[in-house]
């Protein structure tokens, strides 16, 4: 392995990128409430901001300018809780007192950390703060905040574009992990935990540890991984996001709660990825010193899941260029004390929330979901008998159907050696759109290794139209196509593969073809180290 690219890796793998930050409050540069700058901007503002979306929208990535908000995630398809919390949003929009330029969505991510996020149309909460708040007017204050970045365009930009194509990018490579450990399975013993795998002796530890690896990047893709914005956008969203809830009749002091949640979360996540340092950096080194395939993957390609777990921990680094939660929620206690002494009293509606999202339907789909994700941990530590009963709990009642409690089941059948009643599952869902790019690979891969390539070709094209997106699943086409013998299509596909930017796909479409790729191909597109100059970019290092 090449000494400075394996240097450049593990200095993007350790913590510590030192990051430009703005200086003073954004509250203290204007008298009054921020709405009223807002609604009344200058036109020099105006102008600018116009420029900015003309900007990003004279070279807009055809492959990502469509795709499905959160397309690297599962959602949660829970119609009560949608309702209800659409219920909110119109009543933000009512306060904004303009019709959007464009319909706003509510999407429900199944990340269990306490996170929103917006895309240039959709509102994203996690399942996270739907299981941890306790009041309509904190889920307000989130709802508020992220319309606000709508409202503001605060994504229209190039650079939302750029971290867009990252997390599709990481998504595939996900899967990619996942389609290599179908055979890997893991015991719980007394001193920890034992990896079994068919093979040699001699490769059966880097494989087993390769394995964990692999399922800490499907964790943190889902819990870990944040999509903020610059400081000074979060500080103008809460800004607008204090004024819209408030004006809709919620009391704005919620802020002062969610911003607690939000520090307990970062402190977990920042945890997490301190916890995971270790492996990524073992991670490297195995790459390193696979000098042939494991498990289909080889020493490319390794190299390129690496690379892909620097561009998360780059990703991350750029979510925390705006303030701190705890410092937002002093600039917040300031705003508020100054233009709303009087709205601040007023108490926090928890009875609304538990009628319309903590009881009934709404909180057993939720439940479920959260079961879902119990049994995933569960997989994770290697408890196969936890993660059974919790995944028959999650396909239990209204859920049976959906992608993400069943892409559980799945997994444990899978784990336990059960390959016939783990396709079962996959047979039983219904609601596809809810699923990510993750899924929808893994789904195609298990239907291609039974010998049912039509299936499989099926789901492929339902991800493809559901996501809006086909790049990330190219390598899997192929695949499918060879086993339907349709050497002219799979090679129409690898065509088309090579000419995508992301390095890590066209090397997994390579494999797929069953082409060797040379180096001087791999050299004339830059290799690994053009893909980590293009997520460096992402940040100020």
């Amino acid at each position: 392995m090449n000494r400075a690219l394996f240097l450049t890796m593990t200095l993007l793998l350790l913590p510590g990128c030192g990051l430009a930050t703005l200086t003073g409050s954004t509250y203290a540069s204007f008298e009054g409430k921020f709405i009223e700058q807002e609604t009344n901007a200058s036109s020099q503002e105006a102008t600018k901001k116009n420029s900015a979306k003309a900007e990003a929208e004279q070279e807009p990535d055809a492959s990502i300018a469509g795709v499905r908000s959160a397309s690297d995630k599962d959602l949660m398809r829970n119609p009560y809780a949608h309702r209800y919390l659409n219920s909110i949003l119109n009543k933000m929009l009512s306060a904004w007192g303009e019709d959007p330029e464009h319909p706003i969505y509510i999407s429900i991510t199944t990340d269990r950390s306490y996170t929103a996020s917006a895309s240039k149309d959709t509102i994203m909460i996690s399942l996270g703060v739907l299981a941890d708040a306790e009041s309509e007017d904190e889920i307000a204050f989130i709802i508020a905040h992220e319309l606000s970045h709508i409202l503001l365009q605060h994504n229209e930009t190039n650079e939302y574009f750029a971290k867009q194509k990252a997390l599709v990018s990481k998504a595939a490579n996900v899967a990619m992990v996942t389609a290599s450990f179908q055979d890997v399975n893991t015991t719980k013993t007394a001193t920890g935990l034992k990896v079994n795998y068919a093979t040699s002796d001699k490769t059966a530890g880097t494989i087993g540890d390769i394995y964990k690896a692999g399922l800490t990047i499907n964790r943190l893709s889902r819990d870990v991984l944040s999509s903020s914005m610059s400081r000074l956008d979060e500080d103008e969203a809460d800004l607008l996001g204090i004024d819209l809830m408030t004006s809709a009749g919620y009391s704005p002091s919620a802020y002062s709660v969610v911003m607690q949640r939000m520090a307990s979360s970062q402190t977990f996540n920042e945890q997490q990825l301190a916890a995971k340092k270790a492996d990524f950096q073992s991670f490297v080194s195995f790459a390193s010193d696979a000098g042939k395939n494991i498990s289909g993957l080889n020493t490319e390609s390794l190299l390129y899941m690496a690379a892909n777990e620097a561009s998360t921990r780059l990703l991350q680094s750029f979510a925390e260029r705006h303030n701190s939660p705890k410092e937002r929620e002093v600039d917040l206690a300031h705003y508020v004390k100054r233009e709303y002494r009087k709205e601040r009293k007023k108490p926090l509606d928890k009875k609304s929330l538990n009628k319309n999202l903590n009881s009934g339907k709404s909180k057993a789909i939720t439940e479920n979901y959260w079961y879902a994700s119990e049994a995933f941990r569960a997989i994770e530590a290697g408890r196969l008998k936890d993660a059974e009963k919790l995944a028959k709990k999650a396909v239990r009642g209204q859920t049976k159907n959906h992608p993400y409690p069943r892409l559980a089941f799945y997994t444990v059948r899978l784990k336990q050696g059960n390959a016939q009643k783990a396709l079962a599952n996959l047979n039983l869902i219904k609601h596809w759109d809810y699923a990510s790019i993750q899924t929808f690979n893994m789904a195609a891969q298990a239907y291609r290794s039974v010998g049912k390539p039509k299936q499989a070709k099926s789901v492929l094209d339902t991800g493809k139209k559901s996501l809006g997106v086909e790049m990330p699943f190219y390598p899997e086409y192929i695949k499918t196509y060879k086993a339907q013998e349709n050497e002219k299509l799979a090679a129409q596909t690898f065509s088309a593969c090579k000419e995508v930017s992301e390095q890590n796909i066209v090397e997994q479409c390579y494999q797929a073809a069953g082409v060797v790729r040379t180096e001087q191909d791999r050299k004339s597109s830059g290799g690994v180290l053009n893909f980590l100059d293009s997520m460096t970019n992402l940040v100020e290092l």
